[in-house]
């Protein structure tokens, strides 16, 4: 300080009093470093080749949430106006292991897991519409699991569970369609209007259940198709089946209650055989 204020006094003598003034700096510098560690010095000297980057420490990234398991067997649906079909494609299910409950708006489909009898398979729905439960149907499939629901109003679901796009509540407007006359055909107007197809789902449905007739052979189709003719019988063919089966001891299946009801049914042991009675 007192160079400087002599360099601004006396200004003939600046060059002396710089030189004096470059001194004092020095000295001050290398008072500084002889005090400060050399380890000290080294750590704070920039290095140019390696810049320093100060990195702020990053926030933990929150875990996505993981993924829920695949569910252990697909389902899948259709319909008809009057009618919706859910499967469960569960193969080889034992009809003891497969439980089924069926309320107004919900379907509830479980299947009893053979390893692990605290972890069923669960499939719950809460439905898009209404069903009359009193006329719905449940079988169990070699290669599914059926449900048949009849809705509580003709209509198309958008859907099958409760909350999906679609119309809802159209049994009005599908009555009305029902009730009118049919219109002639029109010839479409635009390319769009021809690719245009209407999906039959009751030919849809019974093509699905000729497939699960073609997958079965031999006592199993047999067994299937005396199911399906029983579940589509009246109640003087179901009398008349049952009736001739269990006299003949399983040899005639009738479904002409006329001539079953009035006499005893004969066993008719197949040809080159004979039957015989045993006394217990």
């Amino acid at each position: 300080m007192c160079f400087e204020r002599g360099a601004q006094l006396d200004g003939s003598g600046a060059k002396v009093y710089g030189e004096w003034i470059k001194k004092c700096d020095d000295l001050i510098l290398v008072a500084i470093e002889s005090a400060v560690p050399k380890e000290d010095r080294a750590a704070d000297a920039p290095n140019p080749k390696n810049p320093r980057v100060d990195i702020p420490h990053a926030s933990a990234a929150p875990h996505a949430p993981a993924d829920p398991p695949a569910p252990r067997y697909k389902h899948q649906w259709y319909q008809s106006l009057s009618h919706v079909t859910l499967e469960v494609l569960a193969k080889n299910v034992k009809p003891d292991d497969a439980s089924f409950q069926i309320d107004a708006d919900r379907v509830r489909v479980s299947v009893a897991n053979e390893d692990d009898p605290t972890d069923p398979y669960v499939l719950d729905l809460k439905l898009f519409g209404e069903v009359l439960p009193a006329q719905c149907k449940t079988s169990v499939g070699v290669a599914k699991l059926e449900v048949r629901l009849k809705k509580a109003e003709d209509a198309q679901w958008g859907d099958i569970v409760e909350g999906s796009g679609g119309a809802s509540g159209a049994a009005t407007a599908a009555k009305t369609v029902a009730a009118a006359p049919p219109a002639r055909p029109a010839y479409p107007s635009s390319k769009a209007a021809q690719k245009k197809t209407v999906t039959d789902w009751d030919k849809l449905e019974r093509e699905l259940e000729k497939e699960e007739e073609d997958e079965l052979s031999g006592d199993a189709a047999l067994n299937a198709m005396f199911q399906k003719i029983y579940k589509n019988a009246n109640e003087e063919t179901r009398r008349a089946m049952n009736k001739s089966f269990q006299e003949s001891a399983g040899t005639v299946l009738s479904t002409n209650w006329d001539d079953i009801g009035k006499k005893k049914t004969e066993v008719q042991p197949p040809e080159g055989m004979e039957a015989k009675k045993y006394e217990i």
